[in-house]
């Protein structure tokens, strides 16, 4: 994963830390509830290695990673307000592809809802998507290959980690130490209790919308207790043109931790159908 400078985006004064990769079509990338962008980095990147067109914009929502957050800022229409002012200062104009994990697919779902005539193409990968009353429709936390032997030196903030693996792999466990935790360990904790008790969107982006008929892509974990995996299966009509996936022995770490040749070859698959999508654009479009 190549190094690239953190910049800063003031955003209704607040002092946004991002960082882009590449060069060509631009997408934005939104990191989940209280990490920040390097674990979704190391998440994609290597998918993007072998899609090189495209203008990666990672970058850490506020009460996240480098990012601070407000005093002001607590509710879902604020957050979603700062996201928008980020996307209009940093973004070039015009149509560009957005992916979210986690709370990043909740936000994700926003945009396509407020903006979808600006997306290209959406991705949400295990989206939290919860219900009115911000219930989740989540299965029994099930470990299906425990082996605990490889948990003997967990640091006290990491011993919720055995719990939340379906399948325990030293592997994944250096994985999470290297790129999730940091976050974890950064993120502001006051803030986040705060954003948490309004939790819900009460405006449009809140509620189903038109069919959005972009490529889009769904990425759930059949053993995913934190946020399920039926409540995005729900968005069926709404997302037309989306692949989705439930992939088994995976839980809320799907990604490089579980399952990841499947995950990248999914994720690569909704990169190559915007691509192809944008070729054909071109092609019936006449020059001038």
């Amino acid at each position: 994963m190549t190094e690239a400078a953190t910049q800063r985006a003031d955003v209704r004064g607040i002092p946004i830390a991002y960082e882009v990769h590449g060069e060509g079509s631009p997408i934005l990338l939104i990191h989940g509830w209280s990490a920040d962008r390097r674990y979704l980095m190391a998440d994609l990147e290597p998918v993007f290695d072998g899609h090189p067109g495209w203008q990666r914009t990672y970058f850490d929502l506020p009460g996240h990673g480098a990012t601070p957050a407000p005093e002001w800022l607590g509710t879902q229409e604020q957050m979603l307000s700062v996201v928008r002012g980020f996307i209009d200062s940093t973004l070039p104009p015009g149509p560009f592809a957005v992916a979210g994990n986690s709370y990043g697919g909740f936000l994700t779902l926003a945009l396509v809802r407020s903006i979808p005539d600006r997306l290209r193409g959406a991705g949400l990968l295990v989206p939290d998507v919860p219900a009115p009353d911000g219930t989740r429709d989540t299965p029994e936390p099930v470990t299906l290959i425990e082996d605990r032997s490889i948990f003997g030196d967990l640091a006290d903030d990491e011993a919720w980690i055995p719990e939340a693996l379906v399948v325990h792999e030293r592997r994944m466990l250096e994985e999470i130490r290297a790129h999730d935790m940091p976050g974890y360990r950064s993120a502001d904790d006051g803030f986040l209790a705060r954003l948490d008790a309004n939790y819900l969107l009460t405006g449009d982006a809140g509620r189903p919308g038109p069919p959005f008929d972009r490529p889009s892509v769904i990425l759930t974990g059949r053993q995913d207790a934190t946020v399920g995996f039926r409540s995005a299966w729900a968005l069926t009509e709404e997302f037309p043109r989306a692949t989705y996936a439930v992939l088994d022995m995976a839980g809320h770490h799907l990604g490089r931790i579980e399952r990841p040749r499947a995950f990248r070859s999914l994720f690569a698959d909704w990169l190559e159908r915007m691509e192809v999508t944008a070729r054909d654009a071109q092609v019936q479009t006449p020059s001038s």
